[in-house]
């Protein structure tokens, strides 16, 4: 079995992102780019994600929070989470930026865990935090290092030698970072995320059912059926009905376009934002005012 390495999508400036993925195990990117301006990415995370910054800077917003890593520095966020990703080049080096980034499957966990025996309590002495920064030092340096040759080679990267690897990378971060091995041994044990307080923090968002279910630590069946039970209506409903509300209160109480509560509410096109606002209110949105009481 091989692992399948492949371009990342082409950029509108000079830019090199080659992937190497294992499935059921780990995705290892590297990005080498030039940003003279900031570049923005929104994702969702499905897996528990580990950046290394070799050159440049790595801002990332989630939420209301705002982290930045910089050269020499590592950041662990925990799977579930959706972020926007900000890369800026070093400008007294060509605005040039280089990262190298995992996506840590469960099972890879599991297995490292086995492998060194680890007991007792994980959870003993971790952060409650989902996210943490390090600076990653000269071991790790060295290890990054010796991956280059898997991304720039053209030979076939074997699966047993890519798990070598990523277990070689565990192993470092045991050894040099603890604390933060601990933390990411947690992140697998936290309990599912009450249901109330997802939806209602992310119903505004461009989520997916799919992705609503991860940021909930369920699976999509589990979801359904939790949501079901506790909102007595399928999750599209319940979402569709908060944001036409959602969007009635705007008109109600600030003076804006139609198109701008649109975006605001989460829809993307006015004409079916309309049609569904007349089908749910029995008016148009136009109208809303002369019938808010």
């Amino acid at each position: 079995m091989h692992v399948l390495k492949q371009k990342g999508e082409q950029k509108p400036f000079p830019s090199e992102h080659i992937i190497l993925e294992a499935k059921g195990m780990a995705t290892t990117e590297i990005c080498r780019q030039q940003h003279a301006e900031p570049f923005h990415k929104h994702k969702m995370l499905k897996d528990h994600f580990l950046l290394f910054v070799i050159e440049g800077t790595h801002e990332i917003r989630i939420a209301e929070k705002q982290y930045s890593i910089n050269k020499g520095e590592m950041f662990l966020i925990k799977k579930a989470t959706y972020v926007e990703f900000i890369k800026k080049g070093n400008p007294e080096k060509n605005h040039s930026y280089e990262s190298v980034s995992f996506s840590l499957k469960k099972d890879i966990i599991i297995d490292f865990i086995k492998l060194i025996q680890i007991d007792g309590d994980l959870t003993a002495g971790h952060d409650d935090n989902d996210f943490m920064l390090f600076p990653y030092g000269a071991r790790l340096q060295t290890f990054l290092e010796s991956l280059k040759p898997y991304f720039d080679d053209q030979e076939v990267v074997k699966h047993g030698l890519f798990k070598l690897k990523i277990l070689e990378l565990l192993y470092d971060l045991s050894q040099n970072h603890p604390l933060f091995m601990q933390q990411l041994i947690a992140l697998d044990q936290h309990a599912p995320v009450d249901l109330a307080t997802i939806m209602e923090e992310n119903y505004l968002q461009p989520h997916s059912i799919q992705d609503l279910a991860l940021l909930s630590g369920r699976s999509l069946s589990s979801f359904r059926r939790d949501f079901e039970a506790i909102f007595r209506t399928t999750p599209a409903k319940w979402i569709q009905e908060k944001r036409l509300q959602k969007a009635r209160d705007l008109f109600i109480t600030m003076h804006l376009p139609i198109a701008t509560v649109c975006f605001e509410v989460g829809y993307e096109n006015v004409s079916h934002f309309s049609r569904l606002y007349k089908s749910h209110f029995g008016y148009n949105p136009s109208e809303t005012k002369s019938h808010k009481n």
